[in-house]
């Protein structure tokens, strides 16, 4: 893991009753990713992830 201090938090909500895997991935900074899906579900990781990418990095502490 990194040291650079730049972490985001992603939160997922699943419908239980959904066969396949199914729900959003949400964060703070960007719109909600929907996924019906496995791979679904890591695409709505990565595109959350490139969201947060291409935000400036928080300044140092101090």
């Amino acid at each position: 893991m990194s040291d650079s201090g730049h972490r985001v938090r992603l939160t997922v909500e699943v419908d239980l009753l959904a066969d396949p895997i199914e729900g959003v991935v949400r964060h703070e900074h960007g719109a909600d990713k929907p996924f019906a899906g496995w791979i679904s579900l890591i695409r709505a990781f990565e595109l959350a992830l490139d969201d947060e990418r291409l935000r400036p990095a928080p300044p140092p502490p101090g």
